[in-house]
């Protein structure tokens, strides 16, 4: 992908991310969505007592918290492109001893940490880094020996027979929906698996309300995904026409989650 191309989505997406903090918290503290995910991933991942760990896409700083609950003695390095929702999480957790929140790109890592990780966390970001390959090259190259990186990628709603349901919707809806990522899975997972030969790979579907789903796709971050380059006031409008035509009432919400070992 040409650099200009990968600066222009890095922007879009910090933008996005910049009008979101409210949103995002909202949802999370209704449904502890992400917090599921990650608890998930963290039992995949096993990082040992008193891990070091880099967080990168930390966001609001839940996923933050939750690692220093979970993994008794860590310390975590959160680190994220969008001022607003650092600033949503100093004001929500404040800095410690355990804690430090740093704003920066993820595909410089190396910028940012002078140290090495035991464990490095991709929640729910690395489908938003377009130079995800530089990103995960940083990040294996800061793991200690044995060290491991987990991530979740989301890959869409689907129906049963594996039709993406709001591609079909649109079918009706003539929204204009786009279903591109930044990254593709399939690109993803490949050069994931060359660079970590010690990987392993899981599956969640999960099944939520269209209204639950509505609310996610209608946070502006999550949102411009769909339609890119619209206003926001107009992306929600057409997001519920999209909900409005989709069928299945619990469609299956997949992710993937991904974790390798140095």
């Amino acid at each position: 992908m040409e650099q200009t191309k990968i600066d222009r989505i890095k922007a879009a997406v910090r933008a996005n991310f910049e009008q979101s903090p409210d949103m995002y918290k909202k949802f999370e503290d209704e449904h502890a969505f992400f917090w599921k995910l990650n608890e998930r991933l963290l039992r995949l991942m096993a990082p040992p007592h008193g891990a070091y760990i880099l967080d990168v896409g930390c966001g609001t700083g839940a996923s933050c918290v939750q690692i220093l609950d979970a993994v008794p003695g860590s310390r975590v390095l959160g680190l994220d492109i969008s001022p607003a929702m650092l600033e949503q999480a100093r004001t929500a957790i404040g800095e410690s001893e355990r804690l430090t929140l740093v704003e920066g790109d993820a595909s410089r890592l190396a910028d940012y940490c002078d140290d090495k990780f035991d464990a490095i966390v991709y929640s729910a970001s690395i489908f938003l880094i377009p130079d995800f390959r530089e990103s995960l090259v940083q990040a294996r190259s800061l793991l200690k020996v044995n060290g491991v990186v987990g991530l979740t990628f989301m890959d869409g709603l689907f129906d049963r027979d594996g039709n993406n349901v709001i591609a079909e919707a649109d079918r009706s809806a003539g929204e204009g929906v786009s279903v591109r990522k930044p990254v593709r899975i399939d690109e993803f997972q490949t050069f994931f698996s060359e660079i970590f030969p010690d990987c392993r790979q899981e599956t969640a579907e999960i099944r939520l309300s269209l209204d639950i789903l509505k609310k996610f796709f209608s946070i502006p971050a999550m949102s411009a995904g769909l339609f890119p380059a619209v206003e926001y006031h107009e992306r929600v409008r057409k997001i519920a026409r999209i909900f409005d035509h989709i069928r299945d009432h619990e469609p299956i919400f997949r992710w993937l989650l991904m974790v390798g070992r140095k």
